[in-house]
């Protein structure tokens, strides 16, 4: 629970580094680590020779996760509260039930448990009923840093399809993702795709069109796409660019963060699925 809020205060920074080595003023004037909040509780366990190192790790462990898969920002911190608050909940309920006797948890082994607590907790989201997000925050997601000056070009249906490169995202070895933009000649604006690859074929799970000069929708069924030359290059290029993305490490392209933050709290089917 103590890692979980303490984490909360992430949010506020724009870095892991800033988070961490934060400081905070205090009530005389002076300053304070923000991270001694957090290793207050080592107050409670003087002769502990694990603590102190366990409870930094498991903060970059978390860091490691969130960051990587939902990114940070006022959405993904409305998430993550509700991953501290089923923390705290469990917390004040195995207080409440004061157990006539305890075994004696293996403190080399508080990292693995802190892990995996967080995962259930993680995948208990879709169980709290969260409400979903709004097409304007979704929009804004796919929409987010649309940079066609970096894309490689193609043809379909007589239109312009770019590739936008830096947009590649690599999930897995099976699974590429992209954002692709069409120039719809008979309106003059441009759709946005958000494209999954599976199996060197492609879909459209996303779509947001732009309606007139202020107002755009979104499509959220998935759809084909006609394959023909043209197409296969774009799928080659959207994967090739995601492989050479994934070796810089960095965090997914906002549209993905928003599709992973869709999916964390989304019901989940009578088949598990």
């Amino acid at each position: 629970m103590n890692v979980f809020q303490f984490y909360g205060e992430r949010f506020k920074y724009d870095s892991f580094q800033h988070f961490w080595h934060a400081t905070i003023p205090k009530a005389d004037g002076g300053e304070a680590r923000l991270v001694d909040q957090l290793y207050a509780c080592e107050v409670e366990f003087p002769k502990d020779d694990f603590l102190h190192a366990q409870l930094a790790q498991v903060c970059l462990d978390i860091e490691k996760h969130w960051f990587n898969t939902y990114g940070i920002s006022p959405e993904s911190q409305s998430l993550f509260l509700n991953i501290s608050a089923q923390a705290r909940q469990a917390y004040e309920e195995s207080i409440a039930s004061e157990p006539a006797e305890q075994a004696e948890p293996n403190p080399e082994l508080r990292v693995e448990g802190c892990n995996a607590s967080f995962k259930k907790y993680e995948q208990g989201l879709a169980e709290l009923g969260l409400p979903a997000f709004d097409d304007a925050i979704k929009m804004h997601y796919f929409m987010s840093d649309i940079n066609e000056n970096l894309s490689a070009s193609f043809k379909y249906s007589g239109s312009v399809l770019k590739v936008l490169e830096q947009d590649s995202y690599m999930q897995d070895d099976d699974v590429s993702w992209g954002r692709w933009t069409l120039f719809r000649d008979t309106t003059g604006y441009t759709d946005i795709w958000i494209v999954r690859i599976e199996g060197g074929r492609a879909e459209v799970v996303k779509m947001v069109s732009k309606v007139d000069a202020d107002t755009y929708s979104l499509d959220e069924a998935p759809r084909g796409i006609q394959f023909d030359t043209e197409i296969f290059k774009a799928i080659d290029k959207t994967r090739i660019t995601a492989f050479d993305n994934s070796e810089f490490n960095d965090p997914p392209p906002p549209y993905f963060q928003m599709l992973s933050m869709m999916q964390a709290i989304a019901a989940k089917s009578d088949s598990g699925s």
